[in-house]
């Protein structure tokens, strides 16, 4: 059977089961297992590949770096890390117009840097965040907006459960790819900024109208507020620093992260067996589910080796004559059309298999195509008819808010990611500086 005819097959069987609600693991480890029956024509193969994948895929050490990092994340959560960061921002922030909004944009930058997940963050936001800003007259719309379009850094600032699995996918260092993180994260959230600040200048009543609340000097409660979230920024520079010191693996700085967070959540006096519990099934959740994702992947892979439908794609972007940049292009709008539809793991996991090597064979830095496809797969996390952050704010708010409401706050922030987006594609060095320089 040709290649063409096992690729189509495939992948049209795969994509009708992901619409007909299949687990995207489980279409993926099913058409694996007939790709390669197609391919072959031995069940006894394609069997023998699906248990010998499954059982060598996630073996290695550094698959370790997923659980710790999640469990670092939700034990800061936990010790009331999210409320502390936002109310240390708003202090800082609250005389400028649109503050709220910004300290919502900090606070979530601050917070992306222990959970790295931005469904938890648009989750934990939306009860910290809507409020103060509804009190202060803001428009409700824009209020969601601001939350839904900063949780989006959880996932590209590291560490970012997101980067983790591009590495493991793409083959590269996975403390590079936190390096690339920084300055895209940064640049982000000034995007955003500055993009508050203008709207709320255009027009006021977006943020409660004309004037801005007027405060009187910093009082030493103000002082206590900015500097209570230190515990959480020691962590942090001891986690990354520690990484980037080359002191220890990325691994280990999960379980350093990971045990100082539980330190903080009995400095706290916040921990509780109840508490510790569900911390631990909802680590032990994520996990899982990352890690059937990886390993169903990693069949797929195997599926597009075997069958040479790889190295068909590969040819045959090579033998157009466009060049290398809109390739690139097209790449990124197959992954925003994705996002659509599909969750950002599922994304990467389909599509980073057949990308990279295209990318790697055009001579792209595989790092910076890495943060070019984590932003474009998270502005999925924006756009209807399935966007995470988006159904997570909703399951968190309730009858307080509709779906409608929701994407339509959101749209100025997607079209803020878009324009980083195309800064960070044709100023490359932005996300290469750090890597290169370390």
């Amino acid at each position: 059977m040709s290649v063409v005819t096992i690729g189509t097959v495939t992948m049209a069987l795969m994509l009708i089961l992901i619409l007909l609600g299949t687990h995207v693991g489980v279409a993926l480890a099913l058409m694996s297992i007939v790709g390669i029956f197609m391919a072959t024509g031995s069940w006894d193969i394609s069997l023998s590949i699906l248990h010998t994948t499954a059982f060598r895929a996630i073996r290695e050490y550094v698959y370790g770096v997923i659980p710790l990092f999640v469990l670092m994340g939700l034990f800061a959560n936990l010790s009331g890390a999210s409320q502390e960061i936002y109310n240390a921002f708003h202090v800082l922030l609250r005389r400028i117009r649109g503050g709220l909004g910004m300290a919502t944009v900090g606070a979530n930058a601050l917070f992306a840097t222990i959970t790295g997940v931005s469904i938890a963050s648009a989750a934990v936001f939306s009860k910290i965040s809507l409020k103060p800003m509804m009190d202060l007259n803001y428009n409700k719309r824009f209020a969601l907006g601001t939350i839904a379009g900063s949780s989006v850094l959880g996932m590209l600032i590291p560490p970012s459960l997101l980067l983790i699995i591009y590495g493991m996918l793409a083959q590269t260092s996975i403390g590079d790819l936190f390096l690339a993180g920084i300055i895209p994260g940064i640049l982000l959230s000034l995007v955003y900024c500055v993009g508050i600040y203008v709207m709320a200048r255009v027009k006021p009543s977006l943020v409660g109208g004309d004037t801005v609340q007027k405060y009187g000097k910093w009082t030493k409660e103000d002082m206590r507020t900015i500097v209570k979230p230190w515990g959480l920024v020691v962590l942090v520079l001891v986690v990354l620093g520690g990484i980037y010191g080359g002191f220890f693996t990325p691994t280990e700085a999960g379980g350093v992260g990971a045990f100082g967070a539980l330190l903080l959540v009995l400095a706290k006096k916040r921990f509780t067996l109840k508490g510790l519990w569900r911390v631990l099934v909802e680590t032990g959740y994520t996990t899982a589910s990352v890690l059937f994702l990886l390993v169903a992947a990693q069949m797929y892979s195997r599926m597009l080796s075997l069958s040479g439908l790889g190295n068909l794609v590969q040819d045959m972007v090579a033998s157009i004559n466009v060049p290398g940049i809109l390739i690139i292009f097209l790449f990124v709008g197959i992954l925003l059309l994705l996002g659509m539809i599909l969750d950002s793991t599922s994304i990467l996991l389909l599509t980073m298999p057949l990308m990279v090597p295209i990318v790697s064979a055009m001579g792209y830095d595989l790092i910076w195509f890495g943060i070019i496809s984590v932003i474009a797969t998270e502005m999925g996390l924006l756009t209807p008819p399935f966007g995470m952050v988006v159904f997570a704010m909703k399951s968190a708010l309730g009858n307080q808010v509709t779906l409608e409401e929701l994407f339509r706050g959101s749209f100025p922030f997607l079209v803020m990611m878009f324009i980083t987006l195309l800064i960070l594609i044709f100023i490359p060095d932005l996300v290469t500086f750090l890597p290169n320089l370390w």
